[in-house]
């Protein structure tokens, strides 16, 4: 997996890709390398010049549409991870009903020299900053990877819960198609939830069940749960309902597979054990 990024369909002959930061060069070498193999008369244009804020939560619109006047009628029709080019006056915004948290809302891409100003904007009506640490509790909370954690070149969407990404079945071709057809995998990324007291659940924590070791990805305490998360990567075959040992310091800790995510609008999804 190189990334997880979005491509925005707008016309036959224009699509917007959006890329992690962390990622950019690496994906821009990638989609050159297929555009001389595979398309010579497509063309990829990096867009450095923009900035993009997310508005998340479940009065994001709401606020949004506060804050932006005049992007109500043109996007409230908007369905999740479509998106729609607008004229406002910090010029042409790019609003997407996307987001990273698990909860609804936009992700604003803007010119980058206006992006303060939009920011102000947004903050004069009520939305406040998040920082890495919210956002990390919120996006394991609605089981959602993060990539360099949970995902990355040493492995594939089969066993990082991305399965439903791709496409086996039917006959169209895609790039990696081959290679996840020849190597099924015995993997699978699930949750966990920490069960015995005095530890926290955390990244390269083994765990321990009866048809083999697996490791821990990512691992927080949920504030919704009220108890430690985690995901894992563990062997297929693991199923939620069962208890497995979690190595903390040395001791070994109860945990529950759970399926994903735990929890959504706020709300636990984990069943009671």
């Amino acid at each position: 997996m190189i990334d997880d990024l979005i491509v925005y369909f707008l016309r036959e002959d224009f699509f917007r890709i959006v890329v992690n930061a962390g990622t950019a060069d690496k994906d821009i070498a990638w989609l050159r390398g297929l555009l001389a193999t595979r398309a010579r008369k497509l063309s990829l244009e990096p867009r450095t010049d923009l900035a993009m804020i997310a508005v998340q939560g479940p009065q994001a619109r709401a606020k949004v549409w506060r804050a932006l006047r005049g992007t109500e009628a043109a996007t409230a029709a908007l369905k999740p991870f479509v998106a729609k080019r607008v004229d406002s006056e910090w010029g042409e915004l790019f609003i997407a009903r996307t987001g990273y948290t698990g909860e609804d809302g936009f992700e604003v891409a803007v010119t980058g020299t206006k992006a303060a100003e939009l920011w102000r904007a947004l903050a004069a009506v009520g939305v406040r900053p998040a920082g890495l640490g919210a956002r990390d509790t919120l996006r394991l909370e609605a089981g959602m990877n993060l990539y360099g954690q949970d995902m990355d070149e040493n492995v594939s969407p089969l066993e990082s819960g991305l399965a439903w990404t791709v496409d086996l079945a039917s006959p169209r071709d895609f790039v990696g198609k081959a290679a996840l057809v020849d190597h099924p995998s015995s993997r699978q990324l699930i949750g966990l939830v920490l069960v015995d007291k005095g530890g926290v659940l955390r990244a390269h924590q083994t765990v321990r069940t009866d048809r083999g070791d697996g490791e821990i990805t990512s691992g927080t305490f949920s504030p919704t749960l009220n108890q430690s998360i985690a995901l894992a990567r563990l062997p297929t075959g693991v199923a939620p309902g069962e208890m497995v040992r979690v190595l903390v310091r040395d001791r070994e800790l109860a945990a529950r597979v759970v399926k994903l995510p735990f929890a959504r609008n706020g709300k636990s999804l984990v069943p009671p054990a």
